[in-house]
C-alpha cells in the first residue's frame, strides 16, 4: 500500500541533527525550499554541510543559514549574489569549495545513482588550488580528474506539484538541482507548491517518482 507522506514540522525537524550533510535546491533563489531552510534554523542545529548551488541573498533563502552561523562546510558554484557570504568567507568562518556548475550537477548525479565518481577535464591546466587539490588518472594519455560523489544527509526540495505519496512535477528553474537532490539523500524532503490527489498528476508527468521521496511538508499544518 502506498504511504501518505505529509509531515508536521515537528517530524521534519526531527530528521536535522548536528554536522549534517544538507541539499537545498534552487537556482539564485528561485525553486529554493524556503520553508524547509526556516525549519531547519527553528530546529537549532549547527555545523552542517551545506551543498547548493549558490550561497543565496544575504539573510535570504540558504544565506539565511549563513547569517545563522550554522555551516562550518559549503560546496557552491556561484555565490556572488551574496556579500555577506564574501566576508564571512574571509574570516574563515568555514571551508568553502567552490565547483564548477556542470560538475557540481555531475558529482550531485554520480551520488544519486550510485556512481564511484566521474572523469572531467574541467580546471586542467590552471595552476590553482582547485587544480592541485584533485586527484588525476590517465585516460588514452591524457590527464583526467576524478570527480567524487556528493551525497547528502538530508535534501531539501521545491516541488510545483506533488500528490501525498511524493511523485513531483516543477516549474522553470525549480527543475535545476531539485530533481537530482532529490535522488542523492538519505532522506528527501518537499515543500510543493501545490498538494493533490495520486490521480491528479498525469503519469508522464512525473519528474521525481515518489520512490526517492521521504517527506512532505504539510504546508497547511504549519503554521497552527
Amino acid at each position: 500500500m502506498l504511504k501518505n507522506k505529509l509531515a508536521s514540522k515537528e517530524e521534519i525537524m526531527s530528521k536535522f541533527f548536528d554536522g549534517m550533510t544538507l541539499m537545498v535546491g534552487g537556482f539564485a533563489c528561485t525553486g529554493v525550499p524556503r520553508a524547509l531552510v526556516d525549519l531547519v534554523l527553528e530546529s537549532g542545529v549547527k555545523d552542517i554541510k551545506l551543498i547548493s548551488n549558490d550561497a543565496g541573498d544575504p539573510d535570504i533563502c540558504q544565506g539565511r543559514l549563513y547569517h545563522a552561523g550554522i555551516v562550518k562546510e559549503c560546496w557552491h558554484s556561484h555565490v556572488g549574489l551574496n556579500p555577506e557570504f564574501g566576508e564571512l568567507a574571509k574570516e574563515g568562518k568555514f571551508k568553502l569549495h567552490i565547483t564548477p556548475q556542470g560538475t557540481l550537477v555531475e558529482k550531485i548525479r554520480c551520488g544519486g545513482i550510485g556512481a564511484g565518481g566521474i572523469l572531467l577535464r574541467t580546471g586542467m591546466n590552471t595552476d590553482t588550488e582547485m587544480e592541485k587539490e584533485r586527484e588525476k588518472v590517465q585516460v588514452n594519455g591524457e590527464d583526467w580528474f576524478i570527480e567524487t560523489p556528493l551525497h547528502a544527509d538530508v535534501a531539501l526540495v521545491r516541488a510545483r506539484r506533488s500528490d501525498y505519496f511524493g511523485n513531483l512535477t516543477y516549474r522553470g528553474n525549480m527543475a535545476n538541482y531539485n530533481p537530482i537532490m532529490a535522488m542523492a539523500a538519505d532522506c528527501t524532503i518537499v515543500e510543493a507548491d501545490h498538494i493533490c490527489d495520486l490521480e491528479e498528476i498525469p503519469i508522464d508527468s512525473v519528474k521525481t517518482p515518489g520512490i526517492f521521496v521521504d517527506m512532505i511538508l504539510d504546508t497547511q499544518k504549519l503554521y497552527v
